[in-house]
């Protein structure tokens, strides 16, 4: 069992992740942090799936697929993973390898309201737009949706326990509420866990919240990388007030049954935001008002590397963190990379935001202060 819980993951057999790729394929992955395939909707299969029967077949030999190398990362230096994550919500202690879909990461949509730093327009409307994609543009990237995509009509939902929501931003459409009614006429909406990931600017309606409520549990994992005008930087063109003031209001009146989160996005920009953003968590949002405990997650901005910062910005960044255990892993990351060279790269795709945008990461970010 030691070997299956070292190098096994169980969403490989009991999950998928779904994305739409243009009108008549999909994206397929065992979760949001594993690398992806293009697939066809028609005939798409949970059991059959050539992707996923891939994955699987590499973890029945006992490889570590390099799709899933987000997950290794992170355990290497010491912080939980999502692989490891699983293993305790599905708690399995036989049919290791039964396939049966019983887990979803689904990204509804590409609608968002923001462009991040390290996103592009696969993920964000707003940076198709930023860059003036036109439709052949938008074909290119799997983002020209001209008709509904119904690859959930031919899937076995009967035994699903757990959703989680992906964007875009997915609080801006009602595509992940067509799915929810799904599993309310099946009678299972009532067991089933719900998550999301939202850059916490959009209140959910009367309507999505009653769905929440006739859950079994939902937790709301918020994209938040910085405080104050480093977070306006870094999620262009959010308001940290705003957002945070929402996150309270969330947090004061939503349903008993709804827990929060930080999904943090860690790139060689806001190493030295780090400490800042656990004392507003800290002081904001470590429980909700039942007093659940909330979540710190964090990855690696992979094209930003932080590891590719200067020495000197890494030495301050592991010295704000070591004393919060929840930073632990991020200052383990930074020391094993301690003598790595610095790759300036970031800052001249940072100036050309900036021309573009009217905004300057010098004045935003602390790590300015060393370049």
């Amino acid at each position: 069992m030691s070997k299956v819980l070292d190098n096994w993951c169980p969403e490989v057999y009991r999950s998928m992740f779904i994305d739409r790729h243009n009108i008549d394929h999909i994206r397929v992955a065992p979760c949001c942090q594993a690398m992806s395939k293009i697939e066809s909707v028609n005939g798409f299969n949970f059991s059959t799936s050539p992707t996923l029967q891939r994955f699987r077949k590499q973890f029945d030999q006992g490889r570590r697929p390099s799709e899933c190398n987000a997950c290794w990362q992170v355990e290497s230096v010491g912080h939980k993973s999502r692989r490891q994550s699983a293993i305790e919500f599905f708690n399995l202690t036989k049919n290791f390898d039964l396939v049966q879909l019983e887990s979803i990461d689904h990204s509804a949509t590409y609608a968002c309201n923001m462009a991040c730093v390290m996103c592009g327009p696969i993920n964000s409307s707003l940076w198709a737009a930023q860059l003036e994609y036109d439709h052949h543009d938008l074909q290119q990237i799997g983002r020209r949706f001209q008709q509904e995509n119904h690859v959930f009509d031919n899937v076995d939902l009967s035994h699903v326990k757990k959703i989680h929501f992906n964007g875009g931003e997915p609080l801006l459409n009602d595509h992940q509420t067509v799915l929810l009614d799904m599993l309310e006429k099946k009678n299972i909406l009532k067991d089933i866990f719900l998550s999301y990931n939202t850059n916490g600017s959009v209140f959910p309606n009367d309507q999505l919240i009653d769905r929440w409520q006739r859950s079994r549990l939902v937790r709301l994992f918020f994209s938040i990388d910085a405080t104050g005008h480093a977070f306006e930087y870094i999620r262009w063109p959010g308001k940290w007030q705003t957002i945070s003031d929402n996150i309270k209001r969330m947090r004061d009146t939503l349903p008993s049954n709804v827990m929060f989160g930080l999904n943090v996005t860690v790139g060689m920009y806001n190493i030295l935001e780090m400490r800042d953003l656990w004392n507003w968590f800290d002081r904001n949002i470590s429980t909700n008002r039942e007093g659940d405990h909330s979540d710190f997650n964090w990855q690696i901005a992979s094209n930003f590397d932080p590891a590719r910062a200067c020495a000197e910005a890494k030495n301050h960044a592991i010295s704000s963190m070591r004393e919060i255990p929840a930073l632990m892993g991020i200052a383990d990351y930074l020391q094993q990379s301690i003598t790595r060279p610095d790759d300036k790269e970031w800052i001249t795709i940072f100036n050309r935001y900036d021309l573009k945008r009217k905004t300057n990461w010098q004045n935003s970010l602390q790590i300015a202060a060393y370049y």
